[in-house]
């Protein structure tokens, strides 16, 4: 069976469990969003959760899809960054600077976490 093949067996199941087809894609594979009945959004395409950004109140920008494993990857990332030159930082300011931005990093870490349960 190709990949392809699965792939629709996969969207195909998940209709017949009560799924709904979402009109949007998924951001990484381009693979059709399902809703499940927990209200879940998930990729049959690459079997990853996916959550959805609101725009902000300035912003006229459409809410996007973002997939949590990457967001998780990319906030460790930039943790592990700032850990870095918050090591060799001598400067109190810039330390407290640093100190604010991996707490807040933290933060939204532990919602993108919580939203993954």
């Amino acid at each position: 069976m190709s990949a392809r093949d699965s792939q629709v067996k996969r969207m195909a199941d998940l209709l017949r469990e009560g799924a709904t087809m979402l009109s949007q894609a998924c951001p990484e594979c381009k693979t059709p969003l399902f809703r499940l009945s927990s209200g879940e959004v998930v990729c049959p395409g690459c079997s990853k959760r996916v959550l959805f950004a609101k725009p902000s109140e300035t912003s006229k920008v459409a809410a996007q899809a973002v997939v949590a494993s990457s967001l998780e990857d990319v906030l460790i990332e930039k943790i592990s960054e700032i850990q870095s030159a918050l090591q060799a930082s001598r400067d109190i300011s810039e330390v407290e600077r640093y100190v604010r931005v991996i707490s807040s990093l933290f933060e939204l870490l532990e919602k993108v976490r919580g939203s993954k349960r």
